[in-house]
Order: structure tokens, then sequence, then C-alpha cells
């Protein structure tokens, strides 16, 4: 066996160690109901964190609750700024809260992490997005245009309730980039040097789940049966991103998302074919994993185009530019990220300088990647 062949799957050619998470989970439409009583499981004053596109969920669990409810913060921000934890910690601190809830997205998420991590209050989850952040210990916080990541298990939510019916009226476009980037979590564990078989598995299923989601939500987003199959990608995608180390995608979307503020699903989005079309020629078997679990066929060297063709056949977002990011802000970009990322050992390929340019230009402009 050749251990430098790119055509072997990562995680068969060392040993590995696998941990599984302790998260309970929840899952089935109209299970909002039960959201009340699986806090009551982990204190009595519960302290409600939701978008405000979540209000009515977030009145239904104060209702059930008959009293419990302590604090409700409906205001958040993508990105988490450390700002708005240190304010949500004040008010949650004030009143006296034994155990926190988050409902919404991956910035409700976000902020209830802060909060739970300073605080040390159990959390429990219930996303309306498809962000898989729920299903992680990984926090992250923003301050001065850089974003900070870590890992606590106090951060990790002790239950989290999936019920597709919150996610009906999620509109198409946001379904599609929140889709894609659970599909980006995936994609991100399939390479990791630190996958088990068990997470090369789990991450394979997330992307077909939402592979077959995605394109029924377009058409009939209020498909009970295509949210349930979307939420579903998007637990395993979470389970998947917890377990495995996170690389180039990530960790250049944290770099742009923290310096630029650019949305933050439709980053990944955008970024996800020209980050498979840097790594594939060094991992060809999770690169043709990754495509036949998107349902598509091609050359595992056309990979990043082929996932930009896909992408372009969901109306997302294929370019920089037409998320937010300026002509200035590419040299700055480029910067950033090659300070905190090039000649990193990320796995499988490491990035140098002049990669990151390039990638950065190509997707700025939001060019077809070139077959590698």
């Amino acid at each position: 066996m050749n251990e430098n062949d790119p055509s072997l799957p990562s995680a068969e050619l060392t040993g590995f160690v696998h941990e599984w998470p302790a998260s309970r989970v929840v899952f089935g439409p109209g299970l909002i109901s039960v959201a009340a009583r699986e806090a009551s499981r982990y204190g009595d004053r519960i302290a409600v964190i939701h978008d405000p596109t979540a209000q009515s969920a977030a009145d239904r669990l104060t209702a059930d609750a008959a009293g419990g409810v302590c604090a409700r913060i409906g205001e958040v921000v993508q990105h988490v700024p450390v700002h708005a934890v240190d304010k949500a910690v004040t008010t949650i601190r004030d009143a006296r809260a034994g155990v926190l809830v988050c409902i919404g997205g991956g910035s409700a998420t976000g902020l209830a992490k802060g909060v739970a991590r300073k605080l040390e209050l159990p959390l429990v989850a219930i996303p309306t997005t498809y962000a898989g952040s729920e299903m992680t210990s990984i926090w992250g916080m923003t301050q001065d245009g850089k974003k900070t990541t870590g890992r606590a298990t106090a951060v990790r939510p002790r239950t989290v309730v999936y019920d597709p019916e919150l996610t009906l009226d999620l509109p198409a476009e946001i379904s599609v980039t929140s889709g894609i980037n659970a599909i980006a979590h995936c994609v991100e564990a399939l390479y990791a040097h630190d996958a088990s078989p068990l997470t090369r598995l789990t991450a394979a299923e997330g992307i077909r789940s939402m592979a077959r989601a995605l394109p029924t939500i377009l058409e009939r987003p209020r498909e009970v049966s295509a949210r349930s199959f979307a939420l579903r990608g998007a637990w395993l995608s979470g389970w998947s991103l917890e377990v495995a180390t996170t690389g180039l995608h990530h960790k250049l979307c944290h770099v742009l998302g923290g310096l630029l503020d650019l949305p933050h699903s439709p980053l990944h989005t955008v970024l996800l074919p020209y980050t498979v079309a840097h790594l594939a020629p060094a991992a060809a078997s999770d690169t043709q994993a990754v495509l036949e679990s998107l349902g598509i066929t091609g050359p595992v060297s056309d990979a990043g185009g082929l996932i930009w063709d896909l992408h372009r056949l969901l109306a997302a977002p294929t370019a920089l530019a037409g998320i937010g990011m300026r002509e200035a802000d590419v040299d700055v970009a480029v910067a950033a990220a090659s300070a905190v990322l090039a000649d990193l050992p990320l796995p499988p390929r490491p990035v140098t300088a002049s990669d990151l340019r390039d990638l950065i230009r190509e997707a700025f402009d939001g060019n077809r990647p070139a077959s590698r």
C-alpha cells in the first residue's frame, strides 16, 4: 500500500480516535411542543435567546413553560460580536437563569454558546436553519475584525430539538445557502485527517440528505418531508463537524467573515467549489465520495467546477462580489488569509500565499473553477 496515494481514503491510512458527542436529539414535526419540557430537565429558570424570525416559536415555549421563562433576548448579530455576548451575559446573569434555550440559526446559537461559555449554563438548542452548529462544542466570537474560535464542552447543547415545521417559512434562497453550508461541514469531515470510519459514513449521508432536499425545497418550500430531509442533513453535518477537525474551507471562511462581515452561509456557499478545487488533487477518493454523495457524475479533476455548476442550478451565489465583498477588499483579504493560513500543514493539502491569492481572486470574480 502506498500511503502517499491520493486515491486512497484518508481515514484508511492511519489509526483514529473516535469520541461520541453527548447531545440528546429530539427530532420530528411539531416537537416545539416538548421544548419547554426538555429545558426543564436542566433547570427551572429559563432564559431564551431567539432570532427575530423565531418570535412565534419563542412565544410557544414561553407559554408552555408556564412562567418558567425569566429572560428573553430577541436580537442577534452574525459572527457573534464580543460586545453582544457581554450584554447578553449581564441580562441573563441578572435574571438568575438556570438553563439557556436558543431558537434560530447560527447567530442565535452562537450568541447562546458565548453566554453558556461565560456562565456555564446548560444549553438547549432549537435550530430553524441548517447551520449545524447546534451539534458542536465549537464557539466563535468576533472583535475588531478578527474572529476567534475554540472548543469547549460547556457550549455543546445538552438537548437539540429538531422540528422541521419551524423551517417551513425559511425563504428558499436562504434555505439553499444554509443547506450548502451544512454540506460544507460534511465535505470538511470527509477531508479531515482525523476522520473515523463512522465520521465518513455520517458525513456522506449528511450530504445525500441535503442534496435530496434542496431541489424540492426550491420548488415546494413548505413540503414537510423535504424540510425533514434537510434538517436531517443539518443534524448529520453538525455531528460530523463536531468529531472531525476543520480545515482550509472553514478557516478561510472565518478569516473573511470576521474581517469583512460577509454573510455566513452565502460565504460558505461561494467558497466551497474553490476550496474543493484546491484540495481535490491531494484527496481523489475523498473528493469522489463528495461527488457521489451530491449525485454528481464527472471527473474528480473537475470537482470544483462540477460543484459550482450545481450551485448555479440551485440559484445559489457563486461570487464573493455578489455577497458584499468589494474589489478593494481583495488584497486586504489575501493578506489577512495569508497571515493566518499560508504554509500551515492543513491536510490534505497545504495552501501557499500564492494559492490563496488565486483562490480568493477566482471566488471574487465568480469564475468556474478550472479542472486540476
